[in-house]
């Protein structure tokens, strides 16, 4: 069940609490640590040494869900906590892209499950739907907590230090990570100890709870749901710019720390795909930072968003060539054992390219870049602290759509210019461009075109984008394949590399075509600023 795109998946992201809102909200940042030794550090830092609010707790806890996963399904986690003898019921369930959960809890008397209590913690709809409906336990998790809490940055934050396993059946994971819960204060706090707590260790944030642990571990990867793929957040015409630059930020960075434990799984290519989505529209959302605010901070956290997007991008690469070039020969009739031991000698080279993306996510430099954005969106970085109320990110956010769409726009024609003549480097260049603009178009161009011709409009751009996508595919394969030139090659894989080198050259020339057909269509096209109709060269 692969439910990223369906309705387990859309479920498990936006979990409703049905008609009855007031669960309590609990508002956490979730760290991991590489290695064990890691964590030791950190407890060790004076910081949280030397706090006098500290304690050592053992914690079982047993998750349960009915025979057919109704519980995850409608997005919510379900568990009793044995806490030296002090059980606790608590309902969990996620709501928005933030650091926010929705959750409830009671006192039990005994680790089972009271179905009369649960008409008190569950919304009424979900009981319903669990009528007659066995609850029986799926894992369990067993945990030291090291816990500390500390007045930090004018809030109070509960500072969790975990080891531990979960727990499926024969099967088991361990895990070290940190969290820290926000009891008082602004969020901006959280992200301010995480940074101070990984000045000398990597801590990379992480959405993955220890319930995602332990349904991976009974369901297997298959049967969990995918994080959705990185979409623009639904803005608001009543917004100003910065209610809208927040959301953006927030939903970005969100979609980022949701894919990254997918990157270094070579098995699965479209965690880096949604990876680098999600990087690119930080990158967006980062230049329309500088639009309306001091430009030297955005600047800086584009770069790193830039850096990690680049150590992604082998791995892409070989990704499309092992996942996308060589079926579409196969799929030509051209397969034959020439091919397989091609595909043979390129998956060690892909696998190469993942585990060098993966520690590069799980770097330091990775998690402090990621913490670093959170900070600074949560304390409004682009406003330069102004707070009367009067400053350009005050105006309702129309005005900065229409400035980032005429302003994108106008460096895609710029970048396009004399299109038959740019090389490589300038079609690269171009492309990076109409991201920018594609990206900028979903966020906001319902807000100043509305109906059919806004649609056209991102379709063309759509089209567009992915024209010149299978150029630089086609482009690059060559370069790729080049690193076999000193394989060892059997006649037979010699001969189906030609094939495939002459099958990309043809599709550069198929691709060339579409593409130049496409651009004019792309130039007279409606675009915002533009009259309709009116050419540019």
């Amino acid at each position: 069940m692969r439910g990223g795109d369906g309705e387990l998946g859309a479920a498990r992201r936006h979990a409703p609490w049905a008609a009855d809102p007031a669960g309590d909200e609990e508002t956490e940042l979730k760290l991991l640590c590489r290695d064990p030794a890691d964590l030791d550090l950190v407890a060790a830092m004076p910081l949280l040494a030397q706090a006098a609010a500290r304690r050592t707790r053992q914690l079982v806890s047993t998750y349960y869900d009915t025979p057919d996963y109704r519980l995850l399904r409608q997005g919510y986690t379900l568990r009793v906590r044995d806490d030296v003898g002090r059980y606790i019921v608590t309902v969990k369930a996620k709501r928005g892209p933030g650091l926010t959960r929705f959750e409830r809890e009671e006192r039990h008397s005994s680790a089972q499950l009271d179905r009369q209590q649960l008409k008190r913690l569950l919304p009424v709809a979900l009981l319903d739907a669990l009528e007659g409906e066995p609850l029986l336990p799926v894992f369990v998790s067993r945990i030291e907590r090291e816990e500390v809490t500390l007045d930090f940055a004018g809030a109070s934050i509960e500072v969790a230090m975990d080891r531990g396993r979960v727990i499926a059946g024969a099967r088991a994971e361990p895990f070290v990570e940190l969290e820290l819960e926000l009891k008082r204060g602004p969020v901006a706090a959280l992200y301010a100890l995480a940074l101070e707590l990984s000045a000398d260790v990597a801590l990379v944030p992480s959405a993955r709870t220890k319930s995602d642990r332990g349904f991976a571990l009974a369901l297997g990867s298959a049967g969990l749901p995918e994080p959705g793929a990185s979409v623009a957040p639904s803005l608001r015409r009543d917004m100003t710019s910065d209610e809208a630059m927040l959301a953006i930020l927030t939903a970005a960075l969100a979609q980022a720390v949701d894919h990254l434990p997918r990157v270094g799984d070579a098995g699965d290519p479209e965690g880096v795909h949604q990876l680098r989505v999600a990087l690119r529209r930080i990158r967006v959302a980062l230049w329309l930072a500088q639009q309306v605010g001091p430009p030297e901070k955005a600047r800086a956290l584009s770069a790193e968003a830039a850096w990690l997007a680049n150590e992604l991008s082998d791995a892409r690469e070989w990704d499309v060539l092992a996942t996308e070039t060589m079926p579409a020969v196969a799929d030509r009739g051209l397969e034959g054992e020439g091919f397989r031991e091609l595909a043979a000698r390129i998956e060690p080279l892909r696998l190469a390219a993942h585990a060098r993306a993966g520690a590069a996510m799980a770097s330091s430099r990775a998690g402090r870049f990621l913490l670093d954005l959170g900070l600074w969106a949560s304390r409004h970085g682009w406003r330069d602290g102004a707070t009367d109320g009067r400053g350009p990110t005050d105006r309702p956010v129309a005005r900065l759509a229409k400035k980032a769409l005429v302003a994108s726009h106008r460096k895609v024609l710029r970048r396009g210019r004399n299109f038959d003549r740019l090389d490589a480097e300038g079609r690269h260049r171009l492309r990076i461009a109409l991201k920018t603009l594609r990206y900028a178009s979903d966020m906001f161009l319902p807000m100043v075109q509305a109906g059919r011709r806004a649609e056209r409009h991102v379709d063309r751009l759509r089209q567009l984008q992915d024209d010149l996508g299978r150029q630089n595919d086609a482009r690059r394969s060559p370069e790729l394949l080049g690193r076999l030139a000193d394989a060892e090659l059997s006649p037979a894989a010699n001969r189906a590399l030609g094939v495939l080198l002459g099958q990309e050259a043809f599709g550069r020339v198929e691709a060339e075509a579409a593409l130049r057909r496409d651009w004019a269509a792309f130039r007279r096209r409606f675009a915002v600023g533009r009259k309709q109709g009116k050419r540019r060269r």
